[in-house]
Parts: C-alpha cells; sequence; structure tokens
C-alpha cells in the first residue's frame, strides 16, 4: 500500500474527517464536492457532538485543531430544560441517547456546523476540489476504481469513498436497490441573534426542548468564548475561521402531516408553522420563529438509511449519511459518520502496516459500521417516537 491513494466523494464532515485521518496516517488522499464552495448552501447551524464523535475528532485532527474544536464549542449550560409549548415542565419524553452530562470530557458539547466544517478543511486545502460533482466510476481489472467527475479527467484510486450524503450518487450506483426509506417526517431549523428581542430568559442560556402533541421543538443558545479569529490563532493560527455572533438555534421536527407541510413550499414556511404547528404555543416560542429571518430558514425530509443492505466485494465503499441516514431525534447521524471515518482510517492505516490488501481490510470497516448504524438507526427510530407522541 505504499502508493495507495484514496478518492473521497464528498467534503461533509464525514468525507474531511476521513481525510484528515487518513492525512495523520500518511495515506493518499483527494476529496471532490460538487458544491462550489464550502458555504454555498445552508447545511444546518448546531450540532451536538457526543463522546464517540469527540473520540473520532480527537483521533483524525492533529491535537491544535482538536484543541481549537472544543475551544470553539459553545460556552452554554449543556443540562436541557424539558417543557410543554406552555413552557411548562414536563418529563418522561428524553430519548434515551440524549446526554445532560455536563462533564467536559464525558458530555456532548454543541459547535457551529460550518465552524467544524472550516476546522476539519483546516490542512487539506490541496486536496479538497470544490465544483466537481460525482457522475460514475468504473472497477477495473488490477483492482484499482476509474472515477469520473464534472469538469475532470478521469481520476484512477485504490480505493472509492462515497461520503456524499443522502442523495449519494456512489450509493445508486453501488447498491441502487437501497435508497433511503422516507420517514414522512421533516425538520425545520433555522436560527435568530442573541440577545432576543423579549422579556422571558427561558432561551438565554443552554438547551430547551419543547414537547408538543405530535412533535418536538429544540432550541439552544449558542455562546462563544471568543472571537474565533482570537481563537484560532491561539490554538491553530493557520486555521481560518469565519466570525460568528452568539446565536439561538431552533429546530421542529415532526410529521409532515402533523406540522401542515404535506404540501411543503418554502417561500411559505414561517406562515405556514405559525398557523399550524405552533396553534396554542406561548407567545415567546412564535415571537422566536417569526423573527427568525426567512433566508436563514431551511427544511429536510428525515429518512433513514440501509447499512444492511450488501455490496459487491471490491474497492468501492460508502461512509455517513450515504449508507445510514437517520432521525435527528437520536442526535446521532453526524457522530456515527464521525465514527466511520476514525474506524476506516484506523483500518487502512493497520492494512497498510501489515502488507493486508485493503480491499479485504474494507470488510472489517463495513461489518463494523454496519453493526453500529444498525443500533444507531434504531435508536433514532425509538426517540423519534418518544419525540413525536402526544402530551399525556
Amino acid at each position: 500500500m505504499q502508493d495507495f491513494h484514496v478518492v473521497i466523494v464528498g467534503a461533509g464532515l464525514g468525507g474531511l474527517c476521513l481525510a484528515q485521518g487518513l492525512k495523520r496516517a500518511g495515506i493518499g488522499f483527494d476529496v471532490y464536492e460538487r458544491d462550489p464552495a464550502p458555504d454555498s448552501r445552508i447545511q444546518g447551524y448546531r450540532i451536538r457532538i457526543d463522546a464517540d464523535g469527540q473520540r473520532a475528532l480527537r483521533a483524525c485532527l492533529t491535537p491544535e485543531l482538536f484543541d481549537l474544536f472544543r475551544a470553539t464549542a459553545s460556552v452554554s449550560a449543556s443540562a436541557g430544560r424539558f417543557l410543554t409549548p406552555q413552557l411548562l415542565p414536563i418529563s418522561g419524553r428524553t430519548p434515551a441517547s440524549w446526554t445532560t452530562d455536563e462533564d467536559e470530557d464525558a458530555g456532548d458539547v454543541s459547535v457551529n456546523r460550518q465552524t467544524l466544517r472550516e476546522i476539519l478543511l483546516s490542512g487539506l486545502e490541496d486536496h479538497v476540489h470544490f465544483g466537481h460533482g460525482f457522475t460514475r466510476y468504473r472497477c477495473m481489472g488490477d483492482g484499482s476504481v476509474e472515477a469520473l467527475f464534472e469538469g475532470l479527467s478521469p481520476i484512477f484510486c485504490n480505493l472509492l469513498v462515497g461520503a456524499d450524503g443522502v442523495n449519494s450518487a456512489v450509493r445508486r450506483q453501488l447498491i441502487p436497490y437501497a435508497e433511503p426509506i422516507d420517514t414522512g417526517s421533516i425538520c425545520i431549523y433555522g436560527k435568530i441573534e442573541l440577545p432576543l428581542a423579549m422579556d422571558s430568559d427561558v432561551f438565554s442560556d443552554g438547551t430547551t426542548v419543547i414537547f408538543a402533541d405530535g412533535c418536538t421543538a429544540i432550541f439552544d443558545a449558542m455562546r462563544f468564548a471568543d472571537d474565533f479569529s482570537k481563537l484560532a490563532a491561539g490554538h491553530a493560527p493557520r486555521c481560518k475561521l469565519t466570525p460568528m455572533a452568539d446565536y439561538l438555534y431552533w429546530a421542529l421536527i415532526g410529521p409532515v402531516q402533523r406540522l401542515g407541510l404535506k404540501n411543503y413550499d418554502h417561500a411559505q414556511d414561517l406562515p405556514i408553522l405559525l398557523r399550524t404547528a405552533l396553534r396554542g404555543w406561548h407567545p415567546d416560542l412564535k415571537q422566536i420563529i417569526t423573527r427568525s429571518k426567512p433566508e436563514a430558514v431551511a427544511a429536510l425530509p428525515v429518512r433513514s438509511g440501509r447499512p444492511d443492505a450488501l455490496w459487491p466485494f471490491g474497492s468501492v465503499t460508502l461512509l455517513g449519511d450515504a449508507i445510514h441516514a437517520m432521525s435527528p431525534a437520536g442526535g446521532l447521524g453526524a457522530n456515527t459518520a464521525l465514527e466511520d471515518a476514525r474506524v476506516l482510517a484506523k483500518i487502512l492505516a493497520d492494512a497498510r502496516a501489515a502488507a493486508r490488501p485493503a480491499n479485504i481490510a474494507l470488510l472489517d470497516y463495513e461489518a463494523d459500521m454496519r453493526e453500529r448504524a444498525g443500533r444507531a438507526i434504531d435508536a433514532s427510530e425509538r426517540g423519534a417516537a418518544m419525540l413525536f407522541k402526544d402530551i399525556a
């Protein structure tokens, strides 16, 4: 595996984490991304990284970049408060995969998704190629793979990794019979800058979870310890971070019919939410959503992947949402993708050290991924059932 080269399709969190892990292991790689730039579209705001996700980042990032990841996390309290739409206390609805452990080393941390992506991009600039959508691949007789991308000549590699998300073009060619299942639910998310122009201080710090009949809303105050340029200069001077003001992240998750979004039109999302999903809710909740700028609001259908699907033995594999998309109800999707990256990077590094063929080593990764992802999807589905049930 001396001249071994990996091509990663997709510059999301999982693909970039794998690239960082391969770089640390001294394995050649390149990443190709369809989007023209890292910030060309909204991909979410707040993301919670659990103990497994943090372990993966620690293993794949340099110590300096990992320290920067921790330094740019929200400093708001991590312990959650659980309320009804009228802001009254409620209990018995929290999914088992959620943690409110405030121990610095064991608990979840909230980070800005774009900031984490910029940290994961740091040091990879010469190997990440934006504006080149994947079209197809061809397995060669010698075990290598020819990959075709828009605007480029054919690229040859020893391993092709599809990390291109829930709409993965790599998956569609590798296992066309394993399209993700539409769960019938949707996640609408947005943000509004802090401080809030209201008297209530319920949302000013930490996480607030609103359990309603058939749906759930999450509000997370994202406050940062210092200017990101100062934090980068102190931890990883070569990393360039976009400035980030404090904000309140919100997400509304539920079945499309419950939210009145069966005939969803993005241009009309806020009025629809106010008229249907938020009827009878506390005025402060309505204010947060209605005062969010429409361009800062997005919606994604919730789909469930098929990690149990088997594909032909060879030099093509899948990672993250490309194979195991799952409901955000469990908070496990991104963390499972980061763990995919850690496991795959380690298996490839170990295979190189033992002079073991990479396609044989892939079988170990895929078996591990299927088991982990299956458990995560099950937990996410149980979490969704908890979040979407009616208030007793």
